[in-house]
This record gives C-alpha cells, structure tokens and sequence, in this order.
C-alpha cells in the first residue's frame, strides 16, 4: 500500500499567475515575478501578451515583463490564442477594449463552447464593438477604443473573471467606473492593484453587495511580484492525505486568501485533521502551510452560498465525500456547468462507473460515501479537464492504481508538476 507522506512547496497560484503577468504589462517600467505557475493556461496569456507588443522573457527562474502602460498594447498581426483558458480570454478581452485596437481571439474545441457574451455585454454597453460566434462563443473579434464610457455594471452571475475583466478595461476609461457584484467572488485582482499602489474604493452596500470604484485613467509603476502557491493545487494532496491511511503531509508557501479556501472550511467540517499556520504576507496575500492528516471523514450539507468559493474544488471534495461515512450534499452547482468541462457530468459519470451511489437534481450532488475495491482496472474518463482527471488519481491511490485515466496530458494546463509533487508525497507503507 501506498501513503501520502512528507512536506512540499505547491506550485505557484493560477489565478494570481495570471493576474501578475498582466497588470505587469499594463505597468509602466520593468517588473520580475517569481514563482510564476509555467501551465499551459498561464503560457496562453504570456503568447498573447507578447503578441500585443510586451516584452518577456525568462531570467534565471524568474520572469522580467517590461510594461508599455494601461495604454500601450499594439495591434496584433494574427488571431489571439487562449488555447483551453477562460481566464485568458476574458481578462484579456477586457484589458484590450479600451486600448485603440482591433483583436480576434480565438481558443480550442472545449473554450469555443464557453459563454463569452457575460463579459461582453458589459463591454458593449459601454462603447465596445464586439462580434461572437453564435452571439456567445470565440472566435471573436473586438474592435477596443480609448473613449468607452464610465458606467455602472451590475454582475448578476458570481465570477471573479467578469469583475476582473471590467477592472482590467476600467484602468485605462476616463472617469469612473462602479462595479457591483450580489455575491463576493475572488478578490485577487483587488489586491495585487492595491499592492501596486492603484488608488480605488471598496464599499459594502445595503443589500450586502460590494460596489467598487475606479477612477481612470490610471499610470502604474511597475513592481516586483511573488506569486504564492496555489492553495487550489494543495486541494488534491491535502484530500490524498485525509483519505488515505497513515497519511500525514504539510504543504508550503500555500496562499490563505479567504476567498480560496473554503475547501478547508468544509473538509474541517467533515472531521479532516487540518492544521493552517499563516506565515508570511506577499503583494497583498496571506501565505502559510497547510498540515492534514488521515482521518475518518463524514458527510456534510455544503450550501450554495459557497459555490463561487469551492468552484474549482468540487471535483476533489467529491473525491473525498464518496470516503465519508453518510450523505454529502453539493448544493448549487450550476456553474460548474461552464468550466473546462461540464463537472457535474464528469463527477456523476465518473462516480456511476466506479459504482458509487451518486445522484444529481436541479444543479445539486448528493453523493453517499462507501469504501470500495476494484478488482479490475477501470477507465476514467477526464472529459479533457484537468482538475477531474487529477482528482481521480488522488482516488486512484486507494484502488491500488487500477484506475486508467484516460487524458493525463490535461493536467498541465494548470499544474504541469503534479505528478512529479504526487510521486515525491508517495510512499511505501508496511504491510
């Protein structure tokens, strides 16, 4: 049998990946990021990048990014690939429309079926052309200018992605720019633009909902940025550990942003030997480690008040629910409908074949957790998302690696180190 055992520094966030590479480009001087997560998601907004006349490179192991301004994007010469990232797309999307410059964007099979129009139609609202694909999908062109106007957007849809692609457009709008959101979402925008030194304002509203304000146009000066370790990463390891036994692992230099781990919340909640120790602050974010430990896990009721904070850790709590004694409900997951794959689907498909008692209504998952033996090997079917296929390997250690999942190449588009990190944590346990 196998264990999960020892310590390890998790690769560095996604989100703030993202984030760091173009808020970096939309500086005005040099800037290095350390730690900068090398996915494929994160490649995408580095090609387009350099695409719309930013200067990158890599030094050491670290990159420079020499920023043109919240202005200075040229014109590309050929369509803008996002490849598989949604984050690219839409933050991308927004940070062009108010730069004076004609884009099409283009991605592959599986982000050419996800909405573009919630981040456009703000857009156009505000002065933006934009041409989609069926009035939803990439490819799209949009033909950006200096002159959108300063408006108020209302989100109705929890997504960090929409709000931080209307920040991204509103850094260079004359006048200001409001955005109000119903549900708190991500906040990892707000606080790299704070770390910057971007002056805006954040205010709770009477009916609980967060109004922030820019005042653009805005000149930022470029800093140096640490990206911290992406606590969505540590997701997979810390639920290997809770459910396989003789486990016990800690996982370094992890970002404790509260928006970012509700997971533990919920999987304290289920009885997991979980212990956080804050250690640090970097541009903007709490950092620390995180420790767990095997334990006997029980089922709990996960409201959708939570759903826009565990969006991408459904899929491995689902993991750790079919190991819990009693019933996990997943309430209000329709937005995992829109991710790299439809997630409800891949989980229900998935469990349905590995012979777990799962059912699906109106958007929510109650799955009832039962220890299992698989006498034959099964295929997984990842549907080409990779936080399901690195979910089943996490499950994949109790079933002695009889699961074959059928597309581990997709797990690079957000932690390409993720089975040299599993396969260091593995060890041989006696008997």
């Amino acid at each position: 049998m196998l264990k999960f055992k020892g310590s390890i520094k998790i690769s560095g966030d996604k989100s703030i990946s993202h984030r760091a590479l173009i808020l970096s480009a939309m500086s005005v001087g040099k800037s290095k990021i350390t730690n900068l997560l090398e996915s494929d998601d994160v490649m995408s907004t580095m090609k387009i990048l350099k695409h719309l006349g930013i200067k990158i490179f890599r030094e050491g192991n670290n990159w420079i990014v020499y920023g043109n301004g919240s202005n200075g994007f040229i014109e590309p010469d050929k369509p803008l690939d996002c490849g598989n990232s949604g984050t690219t797309a839409r933050l991308m999307i927004g940070a062009v429309s108010s730069n004076p410059i004609n884009c099409s964007f283009i991605g592959d099979n599986s982000l050419s079926k996800r909405s573009m129009s919630r981040v456009t139609q703000h857009l156009e609202k505000i002065g933006s052309e934009v041409f989609l694909t069926r009035k939803d999908y990439l490819p799209l062109m949009i033909n950006g200018s200096d002159k959108l106007l300063p408006s108020i957007h209302k989100i109705q849809k929890a997504s960090a992605q929409i709000k931080s692609a209307l920040i991204l457009a509103a850094i260079n709008i004359h006048g200001k720019t409001k955005i109000i959101e119903n549900i708190p979402t991500r906040d990892h925008t707000e606080r790299l633009l704070k770390f910057l030194g971007v002056k805006f304002k954040i205010k709770k509203l009477r009916n609980r909902s967060t109004q922030i304000e820019l005042d653009g146009p805005y000149e930022i000066k470029s800093k140096n940025i640490e990206v911290a370790g992406d606590p969505s990463s540590a997701s997979f390891f810390v639920v290997g550990a809770l459910i396989v036994p003789n486990s016990k692992v800690t996982l370094k230099n992890i970002m404790l942003n509260p928006s970012r781990i509700a997971f533990l919340k919920i999987l304290k909640q289920m009885g997991g030997k979980l212990k956080i120790k804050k250690t640090r602050k970097i541009c903007g974010e709490e950092v620390g480690n995180i420790s767990a430990e095997y334990s006997q896990l029980k089922g709990v009721i996960i409201p959708s008040s939570l759903s826009s904070f565990l969006i991408d850790e459904y899929p491995i709590l689902a993991i750790a629910a079919s190991q819990a004694r009693g019933k996990t409900v997943m309430k209000g997951l329709s937005e995992l409908r829109h991710k790299e794959s439809d997630r409800i689907n891949s989980i229900l498909f998935n469990f349905k074949k590995l012979g777990i008692n799962i059912t699906e209504k109106n958007d929510n998952l109650s799955i009832y957790g039962k220890k299992l033996k698989v006498d034959k090997n099964l295929i997984i079917k990842s549907f080409n998302d990779h936080r399901i296929a690195m979910s089943f390997s996490i499950l994949n250690i109790l079933f002695q690696n009889k699961l074959k999942i059928d597309n581990q190449k997709c797990i690079a588009i957000s932690y390409p180190d993720f089975k040299k990190h599993l396969n260091y944590l593995l060890k041989k346990t006696n008997g």
